[in-house]
């Protein structure tokens, strides 16, 4: 079997991490939010799990394998961005400058033997801080993402991938 092209692993990887990004989870959370307030989730969500596939990417492939493959999911995720996630069109860049700083964040806490529980609540904290969610809803966020955010199930992913060498 012939190994996947980075786009092919870019595809999956973005199909793992929309399964996660929907408003009907919210609601089965028992998360009320605007239209507003469900982009920034939204888009905290994404972060979180391109964090996630970020780190699964290092450990799987050397820095110019990663970094191939990274700008196929990069790409990927652009062109998903207002189709598939819906998001507001002309937001990508500037979404880009604020993950740079979630991975950062996220990487520092990695370090620190953060786990993805931790990750989880530290999103909800600022996703609270930053009123994209209510107070009372920080218990139900927190929930939503570590049931949701696909850490294991990207890793997988890239293992497999991996495996095909």
């Amino acid at each position: 079997m012939p190994d996947p092209s980075p786009t092919d692993l870019a595809h999956r990887l973005l199909a793992i991490i929309s399964r996660a990004l929907s408003s009907a989870a919210l609601e089965d959370y028992g998360i009320t939010a605007s239209r507003e307030q469900g982009e920034q989730i939204l888009r905290e969500l994404l972060s979180l799990s391109l964090f996630w596939a970020w780190s699964a990417l290092d450990v799987g492939f050397s820095d110019k394998d990663r970094d191939r493959l990274w700008a196929t999911l990069m790409d990927e995720t652009r062109t998903a961005w207002s189709g598939e996630l819906g998001l507001p069109p002309g937001d990508f860049d500037g979404y880009l400058d604020k993950f740079a700083k979630r991975r950062q964040l996220y990487e520092n806490l990695t370090r620190e033997g953060g786990t993805p529980a931790t990750l989880a609540a530290e999103t909800a904290g600022i996703m609270e801080a930053e009123s994209a969610i209510e107070p009372d809803d920080r218990p139900k966020m927190l929930a939503l993402l570590v049931d949701l955010v696909p850490a294991d199930e990207l890793g997988t992913a890239v293992e497999e991938v991996e495996g095909t060498d």
